[in-house]
Parts: structure tokens; sequence; C-alpha cells
């Protein structure tokens, strides 16, 4: 459900029954496909656009290279390896089925891209990478015995989004948490200008400057906006934030200038775990363990259940 802050999070940094449609990085829903994986120690993973199947770890390594900067802190490389290898596993049943190396599903980086993004630092990064797969070689969450949808986000906004907030599906284990990531973000808020011509083209709607004070937003308790009204237009804040390209749903607009001028908070749908976050609480000392338990409730990481 790194590189640049931006890249990678572009780059992120969220299924079978699916969320009501995909529109960030992991950002699909969740399912519930049994623990049913024949040799689980020997798992491979096909990444769609490729016919040669990839060993689990290595395509782990891959989706942590990309999804997050290697420059963050080891435990919080862990915990995202953690996370993605869960995700994986779910979301193919164990393999089964390929997996898009996209912004929907989880971006990968094969070696050369690998090589290509971390120029001088390929050597220490893909050490460091690698440690934090290794590290944690085969381990899952699990909630009552069954692989979650660990989604994940690259910023919050100060909190997590639950998963009833997203989808209307509530899922025990995707709720909504404290995270003080943004307190270590640089580009935690960001602000777009658009022209009226603009963000008419964008909406598909004919409106004035002036109707921009007639705006009305309609904010859910983690302060994501969950509606958007406009004289007789009205838009959820998944579909607005899609049309504008907007970094998160929790956003401000105003009229400024004569252009409309929106505010953004944290990059991400919000759900499960913030990678900012993972970053914050690994270097407050928590481990990769404990940052899974915090974003992720009543969940436990497990290692693969593998048939002898």
């Amino acid at each position: 459900m790194v590189v640049s802050v931006i890249g990678f999070v572009i780059a992120l940094f969220f299924f079978p029954f699916l969320f009501l449609k995909s529109d960030s990085k992991s950002e699909a829903a969740p399912q519930s496909t049994a623990k049913t994986a024949e040799n689980a120690c020997a798992l491979t993973i096909t990444v769609s656009g490729s016919d040669i199947p990839l060993d689990l770890e290595e395509y782990v390594i891959g989706v942590v290279a990309a999804e997050m900067p290697a420059g963050f802190n080891l435990e919080a490389l862990k915990a995202q390896a953690i996370a993605a290898r869960t995700y994986v596993l779910k979301s193919t049943n164990y393999g089964q089925t390929p997996i898009e190396p996209t912004v929907a599903k989880q971006v990968f980086y094969d070696e050369d891209s690998r090589k290509e993004n971390w120029n001088d630092s390929y050597e220490d990064y893909e050490a460091k990478v690698r440690e934090a797969v290794e590290s944690t070689r085969g381990e899952v969450i699990e909630y009552n015995g069954e692989l979650i949808t660990a989604m994940f986000h690259s910023m919050s906004n100060g909190m997590t989004e639950s998963s009833a907030n997203y989808s209307g599906t509530d899922l025990p284990y995707l709720q909504s948490v404290a995270s003080s990531d943004f307190q270590y973000a640089d580009n935690y808020e960001t602000t777009t200008s658009l022209t009226i011509e603009e963000w008419n083209s964008k909406l598909n709607i004919q409106s004035t400057i002036e109707d921009i004070s007639q705006i009305r937003l309609q904010k859910n308790n983690t302060g994501r906006v969950e509606t958007v009204t406009m004289k007789d237009h009205e838009w959820t804040g998944r579909d607005f934030r899609t049309l504008l390209d907007l970094r998160s749903t929790d956003f401000q607009i105003k009229a400024q200038d004569g252009q409309v001028v929106i505010t953004t908070e944290g990059y991400g749908h919000g759900v499960g775990m913030s990678q900012y976050g993972a970053d914050a609480l690994a270097d407050n000392g928590l481990t990769a363990h404990k940052i899974i338990e915090h974003y992720y409730k009543n969940t436990s990481v497990e290692k693969i259940n593998c048939k002898k």
C-alpha cells in the first residue's frame, strides 16, 4: 500500500478486496489470503515486466532501496524490510502472482538502478540495505496468525490514518496512532499555486477566483479532508487529491493574489507505518520490532511458516 526526499516518496514510499482506489505508494486494500505457502523458505517473487523470478530476500532489498532513503537509521530500514516482505507475500499469495514495481504496490529498484541512483555511495548503501534485509530474513507481520496488509507511507501529519477513515474497512491493526515525523522532515509542508484556469482545467469545472471563498472542507478526526464542497460541486478528499496531484489529503485552500493557493501537510495516504516516523522512532532508540509494534497495533513479528 532512497535518493532525494522527493524522489523516494514519489517512488515512495498502502490487494484482493481493493480499497476504493489506489492513490499512492502501497495504497492497495487489505485481503485475507490464508498462510498456505509451500516451501516458504525458498520463495520467489516475479516483478511485472520481467520473466525472471527473484529470490524473496533479493526482491526485498530492491524494495527497501526504492522505498526508503538508505541514509535512514538502520532500525527504520529493518522495519521497512519486514513491512515490504509482508506486503509482497500477502498481495501475491506467497509469490504465486506477479507484483507491479509501482507506487500503487511497491517500487522496486534492480541493481543497475541502485548503482545509478546511489552513485559513489552505492557500496555503502548497498551493504547497509543488505544488512537490514538479512538481519530480518524471513520475518513477517501477523495478526491472529495471518499476514497483515502492511501499508506504509512517506510521512504523516502528526497522526496516521485509520483504514476505516481511508476506505471504510476497519482493520484492528491499521488504527490511527501518533507519529511525530513532521518534526524531522524538511519538506513536511508544501504550497502549490494554481491560476484559476489551471484550477478549472484540473477539476473540469467553471469557477471564478471569488468562488474559492465558498469552498468548505470537512475534515475527519486525523485532520484529513473527507469532502470538498464548492457551490454545486462536491469531491471526496481522495478524489480531490488525485485531481490536483496533492501530496496528501491534509490540505487548506485559499485565494491569494488572484491565484488558488493550496497548502498540504504530510505525504502519502497516511495509513500504516510512516517512513519518516519510523526513522524518528529509530533515532530515539526504538528497535525495528518496536517500530512495527507502534504502527501496526496488536500484531507480532514472526518467521515465515516454512514447511519441511
